[in-house]
């Protein structure tokens, strides 16, 4: 759950060095005497509502990511991400840019061989020549040694996903090319080993259920292990066990993990050997199983980015799976949508080559041969749709997992041993449908607008309403942290600074939290609405009861302007009285160096890519962050790593908070807007130190486009913004929950929400 111990975060608050930033001064509209004076001492900051917490922290921006005046796709420059038409051969020919001959002339490749020569295997497929064949046939065997000497050393093997993955993929095509036969006994004496001695948790249970990551592979390699051999002992037992862990799935067809991380895992044995373990194509064509693929396509950019959420491994997290995926999909469903956003995701891979060379990929060798294997050219790429969405997800529940009477309650027929039939990961899901993600779109072309919002309320981390992912011009900007617990990402943040609330749990004692801790699993229930597409803009508004367990009813608006801007309101109604902290928040890389009381520019230099080691490339693109000024707010510049060291890779915290004791009833609203704009930096035409400065800077670009922005009215009633951050257009926004009749401009409106602009698109 997302509760932070209230009374440490107060004592960082006391003992955080606070200091008033007076180095580069701009007000909310600056005149060119007041831009970058030299600091008066003697007189309050313009700043004296600003803090900064935490170590105060200086950093030099490379100057090239001032270079460009404007965006421009069509400038490889400035958008490097190319836009190649992507054949079955492009995987091919990047397989073969890594020396496959060299490769295939050393088999002995221990526990790694499985994955390492999957691209000899594709070549195989390609050519039918022997002697790759023949090399697959070498490491298999040197394979076969390497798990003897590895369960002669620990008991056992636990390496569940891709030995389960490739095992059957090297049978069917050594098998279809000739090189071995059905009953070939080495590869049968191969198969049946890792099976007998596979333990998915590198300990003693084994046979979990569940629809998850480990017990999905464990189940179906033994069920298709029975139907190739149906004289083995176990032929019965593993028929019925691999029928069960499917069936926990199928019966859902939903996965209990939400995250860009952990998720891959149950789905990689459907999606690669859905065909071989039921013998037909229902997985990939099961009108209930659309759900899931789209889920994997539709959540990638338009620049072919993956942001992440939940437990990840960082930027464009687990990028290359849904591409085998979304290729495999395509071929087996003849749906050409799956396919043109697997080339989307193959182009930016291709951007984000270490090399820079078109043969040198951020792409694992072995899901260019799962993409090869699997991809048809008959298939003809078909952009998806350009409308917003919002999708659904079954409800997970963490429970107990040796409980065997709670098993057999939600899954049925309960092993009985000891050692048997634990419930994988202690997830488990049921029929209850739940808000998944609002995606937010502009188009499919370079450079888009896209957003990617959290609405699902039982994940870990639970951020109903937290922006996972905003981008422009292939430039992301924001980054969440890989988390399976708190984590407050991009969302308003409540806190009962006293302690004193009592907290709102989910009502079954069975239920399991954040920390593994059963009876207190907060009860948090999200719901969608309101939901509207039009051609200029999505409208979209979620409600979030009990969100950290808070006795709080937390409402999300969003206006999304398709290629311009996002406007968010978010409104908080206590239905108890509790002292509380009140934050509306935003996490990035860097904040500044414009700055304002209400209001910052933000960018990220580099998104972190695996886990962390290895930092991604990424046009330069800021972010203004505005928030609609409030005389008893003040922004706080955060230093994230003083509270969670989990945000090394987007440790920076923009802040516009509220402290008070609201009565039961009150309500509190907030509304911000992310407005995607070039870089700027002031520079001065006079080094004299003494001379007039000169300075005629045009306000807009000083302030990062914040003084462009007017409110007309902002209160629990209604929020109206008047934008004008563009020479020659006005901009409206409005936010009416209640349907008053208003009066703006020339204009008079009653709907809950709308946008006009004075310049037609």
């Amino acid at each position: 759950m997302l509760v932070r111990c209230v009374s440490v975060s107060c004592q960082l608050y006391a003992s955080f060095l606070v200091f008033k930033a007076v180095d580069f001064n701009l007000s909310a509209s600056p005149s060119p005497a007041n831009i970058n004076p030299k600091p008066d001492v003697s007189s309050p900051s313009p700043w004296g509502n600003i803090d900064r917490i935490g170590a105060p922290t200086q950093f030099f921006i490379n100057s090239e990511r001032y270079r460009f005046a404007r965006p421009d796709v069509n400038n490889p420059q400035f958008y490097p991400i190319p836009q190649n038409s992507i054949t079955r051969d492009t995987y091919m020919r990047y397989m073969e840019s890594l020396n496959l001959e060299v490769l295939a002339k050393n088999p002995d490749r221990g526990e790694q061989g499985l994955r390492a020569f999957l691209p000899i295997l594709a070549k195989y497929v390609e050519c039918g020549e022997a002697q790759w064949a023949e090399a697959c046939i070498s490491m298999l065997k040197h394979y076969h040694t390497a798990m003897q000497k590895r369960v002669e050393k620990h008991d056992w093997l636990e390496d569940f996903e891709m030995p389960a993955v490739t095992i059957p993929l090297y049978r069917k095509y050594l098998l279809d090319g000739g090189a071995i036969e059905a009953e070939t006994t080495w590869f049968k004496d191969l198969t049946l080993y890792y099976c007998r001695n596979l333990h998915v948790w590198g300990s003693e249970p084994t046979e979990w259920r569940g629809g998850c990551h480990r017990s999905m592979p464990e189940g179906t390699i033994k069920w298709l292990a029975s139907q190739w051999y149906p004289d083995i002992p176990e032929a019965e037992h593993w028929t019925r066990y691999g029928k069960l862990v499917f069936n926990d799935f199928w019966k859902i067809k939903d996965v209990p993990q939400n995250d860009t991380g952990y998720m891959m895992g149950p789905l990689v044995m459907l999606v690669y050997n859905g065909d071989l373990i039921t013998g037909d194509d229902r997985i990939y064509t099961d009108p209930g199983m659309q759900r899931l693929w789209e889920r994997l396509m539709l959540e990638v950019t338009s620049d072919g980015a993956v942001n992440p959420y939940g437990p990840n491994g960082g930027y464009n997290s687990t990028a290359d799976y849904r591409l085998s995926m979304l290729e495999r999909i395509a071929a087996k469903t003849g749906d050409g949508r799956f396919r043109f956003v697997a080339h989307k995701l193959m182009n930016y891979m291709r951007y984000q080559s270490q090399r820079h060379t078109d043969d040198d990929y951020l792409l694992d060798p072995l899901h260019a041969a799962f993409a090869y294997l699997f991809a048809d050219d008959a298939i003809k790429p078909i952009e998806p749709g350009r409308a917003s969405r919002h999708t659904l997800r079954n409800e997970a529940m963490r429970v107990p997992h040796t409980n065997k009477e709670l098993t057999e309650k939600l899954l049925g027929n309960a092993d009985p041993r000891k050692d048997k039939g634990h419930i994988c990961c202690s997830w488990v899901m049921n029929e209850q449908q739940w808000p998944d993600k609002f995606i937010f779109r502009s188009g499919w072309n370079p450079g888009d607008f896209f957003c990617l919002v959290e609405l699902h309320p039982t994940s870990f981390p639970a951020n109903p309403g937290g922006i996972m992912g905003l981008n422009r011009y292939g430039a992301p900007f924001t980054q969440i942290v890989t988390s399976k617990g708190s984590s407050e990402e991009n969302r308003l943040l409540v806190e009962d600074i006293d302690g004193t609330t009592q907290l709102r749990y989910n009502p079954d004692s069975n239920r399991i939290d954040e920390k593994w801790k059963s009876g207190t699993m907060p009860d948090i229930h999200s719901e969608v609405v309101h939901f509207e597409d039009t051609q200029d803009a999505t409208f979209a508004k979620v409600r979030v009861h009990n969100p950290d367990a808070l006795p709080i009813i937390y409402e999300r608006e969003f206006i999304f302007v398709k290629n311009r801007f996002l406007v968010s309101r978010e409104m908080v109604t206590f239905e108890e009285s509790f002292h509380a902290r009140v934050t509306p928040l935003w996490n990035t890389q860097n904040i500044g160096p414009q700055l304002g009381d209400h209001w910052a520019n933000t960018f990220m230099s580099a998104p972190a890519v695996n886990n962390g080691q290895a930092s991604a490339k990424t046009p330069p693109v800021d972010l203004l962050v505005w928030f609609a000024p409030q005389p008893d707010c003040r922004l706080q510049v955060v230093d994230r790593m003083t509270l969670d060291m989990r945000t090394t890779d987007c440790p920076a915290q923009l802040r516009y908070t509220w402290e008070g004791t609201p009565m039961k009833g009150d309500q509190k609203v907030f509304t911000q807007v992310y407005y995607p704009h070039m870089p700027y930096r002031f520079r001065t035409h006079n080094n004299n130190p003494s001379g007039s400065r000169q300075i005629n800077e045009p306000s807009l670009k000083a302030t990062a486009h914040a003084s462009g922005i007017t409110v007309l009215r902002d209160d629990v009633e209604a929020s109206v913004l008047k934008l004008e951050l563009a020479e020659g257009e006005v901009e409206y926004i409005v936010f009416n929950p209640e349907g008053l009749e208003l009066n703006i401009g020339k204009r008079t409106t009653s709907q809950q929400f709308a946008y006009w602009s004075s310049k037609s698109r």
